[in-house]
C-alpha cells in the first residue's frame, strides 16, 4: 500500500475561521491538498480538490487532476473517490472521475448533488463504511452536518485524514476548536480522540507537508 499527498494551491484563511474566538484580522497560510490510496487494484482518492476557489487569493495553483497526472495516475484509473465532506474546495474537481465509486456521509449529499450530476455510482453511509479492510470511512459532524474522516490502519498506527475537522496543527496541538464547526461539542470529541497516541492526524491544509505544488508519499510498505 502507498499513501500520497498532492498539494495544487496555496493561499489564506483568516485566524477567526481557524479557531474559535480568533482574529478576523489576522490571516495564516494554509495549503490545499488531496490524497491517493494506491492499494492492489484500487485507486483511491480522499478528496479531490477545485478547479476555482470563489473568494480566496491563490498564490500558487494548478489544477488537482494535472497534478494527479504529474505523479503517474490518469484520471480514469481512479476506482473510489472518499469526500470527507461536500464544501466547493474539497468536491469541486470530482467531475473528473465519473467512472469511480463516490462515498460520502448521507447527511452531506444534498449539498453534493450539483457537484455528482455526471457521477454513475454513489455510496452513502450513516456511521461509518468501510472501503477496504484498513480504510474506513466515519462520520464525524463536526465541521459540517456529515463530515467526515478516513482511516487508514497500517498496523502500529493508524492514519486519520482529517477532512475540514481541523484547520492546523494547533487546533490539535492545543485542542481548539475551529471557527467553522456546526457542532461544537462533536469538533471537540475529534479533537480528544484523534490526539491519542495511536493515530497519525493528516491536515488537509497543513502547509508542511508540501512546500511547492507537487506530490510526496507519506507512506509506503
Amino acid at each position: 500500500m502507498r499513501i500520497i499527498a498532492f498539494k495544487y494551491g496555496a493561499t489564506e484563511i483568516t485566524e477567526k475561521m481557524a479557531f474559535q474566538g480568533g482574529n478576523e484580522h489576522v490571516k495564516l497560510p494554509i495549503a490545499l491538498l488531496f490524497f491517493l490510496i494506491e492499494h492492489k487494484n484500487r485507486k483511491i482518492l480522499i478528496d479531490v480538490g477545485c478547479d476555482t476557489m470563489p473568494g480566496f487569493e491563490l498564490f500558487e495553483f494548478e489544477f488537482p487532476v494535472k497534478v494527479l497526472e504529474t505523479y503517474g495516475v490518469k484520471r480514469t484509473e481512479i476506482t473510489d473517490v472518499i469526500i470527507t465532506h461536500s464544501h466547493h474546495d474539497h468536491i469541486d474537481a470530482v467531475y473528473n472521475y465519473p467512472q469511480a465509486n463516490i462515498y460520502l456521509q448521507k447527511k452531506e449529499l444534498e449539498f453534493a448533488e450539483r457537484y455528482l450530476r455526471n457521477a454513475k455510482h454513489i455510496s452513502t453511509f450513516e456511521k461509518s463504511e468501510k472501503i477496504l479492510d484498513n480504510i474506513e470511512i466515519k462520520y464525524i459532524g463536526g465541521h459540517s452536518a456529515g463530515s467526515s474522516v478516513v482511516l487508514v490502519n497500517c498496523g502500529e498506527y493508524t492514519y486519520v485524514f482529517c477532512g475540514d475537522e481541523c484547520y492546523t496543527k494547533e487546533n490539535l496541538l492545543k485542542g481548539k476548536v475551529t471557527g467553522c464547526s456546526v457542532c461544537l461539542e462533536k469538533s471537540k470529541y475529534f479533537i480528544e480522540e484523534y490526539m491519542k497516541e495511536k493515530y497519525i492526524p493528516v491536515l488537509f491544509h497543513d502547509p508542511d507537508i508540501l512546500s511547492e505544488i507537487g506530490f510526496k508519499v507519506l507512506y509506503e510498505d
